[in-house]
């Protein structure tokens, strides 16, 4: 690959990354390394929702795109809830442009946070983002154990929000096994046959597929490649979307959280590094 140019603007604080080659446009944020958009050129239809209220000026984390859970998911951080903010600190990192190359069709962009120590996690590591824009989207989480004699934990996530039109007429395809319901107590359920939505959801997913599909009115609209992940995370705020100030009280409707994830904690072994790699076409 030949180095080639991407678009940066400055606004409200934050910087804004935009790749644009004959496969396909892809717009990020440098706050939270965070994806806000996909639009591979064959259709011209975005894969990635972002909320209309989202706020993109560094105050807060990002709602929609794909946000980056890293080094625990959710509050899974042995302190007591709220002590340590919910999905890590990565998402609220100023990252920045470490390697760019393209040839033309295929983009590759790696990017850096600033920081990966924080508050609950005082590790020597590094952390990459690497992200390939092409016929389909790749993002990999690397995270690689700089520590000669310690290992550490991590639980991580790529919290994807997929566009729909309406979540009404949604299928997931390919999921099979047990999840655990965090709505009902944790309680473990098998996965509804036919996948379909028609209220709040969130599931963590005891399997980990390779692949899945979304499908709508029948028709696949999205593809879902996952690698280096434990489990997947199924999520829809319906009705709680109201209570959200960075989400329209319907923008439920249009969107569907199918996140990449290690929930089960990973021990990452001095010298050791992971990949946690999702494919979106």
């Amino acid at each position: 690959m030949n180095d080639h140019t991407y678009h940066v603007e400055e606004k409200d604080g934050n910087r804004f990354v935009t790749i644009t080659n004959s496969s396909a446009t892809c717009r990020l944020s440098l706050f939270g390394g965070h994806i806000l958009s996909y639009i591979p050129a064959r259709d011209n239809r975005d894969r990635l929702w972002l909320s209309p209220l989202a706020v993109l000026n560094g105050d807060r984390p990002i709602r929609g795109g794909i946000p980056l859970c890293w080094p625990w998911f959710s509050d899974d951080h042995g302190k007591a809830k709220g002590e340590l903010p919910s999905h890590g600190f990565l998402r609220t990192q100023m990252w920045s442009i470490e390697q760019y190359e393209c040839d033309g069709a295929l983009s590759e962009m790696v990017l850096v946070p600033k920081t990966t120590k924080g508050p609950g996690f005082d590790f020597n590591c590094k952390v990459k983002l690497v992200v390939k824009v092409g016929n389909t989207l790749s993002v990999s989480l690397v995270t690689e154990n700089l520590e000669d004699e310690k290992a550490f934990k991590i639980n991580c996530a790529l919290h994807t929000y997929f566009e729909v039109s309406n979540i009404h007429h949604v299928k997931l395809c390919g999921m099979s096994g047990n999840y655990k319901d965090k709505l009902d107590n944790w309680a473990v359920k098998p996965t509804p046959v036919p996948y379909e939505f028609s209220s709040e959801t969130d599931r963590i997913h005891l399997e980990a597929p390779s692949s899945l599909t979304i499908e709508e009115n029948q028709q696949a609209i999205t593809s879902i490649g996952s690698q280096g992940h434990d489990s997947i995370v199924v999520w829809n705020p319906w009705q709680a979307a109201a209570s959200m100030s960075d989400m329209d009280a319907f923008g439920f409707k249009q969107m569907l959280c199918v996140e990449t994830a290690l929930t089960k904690g990973l021990m990452l072994q001095p010298r050791q590094s992971h990949s946690l790699t999702q494919i979106i076409e």
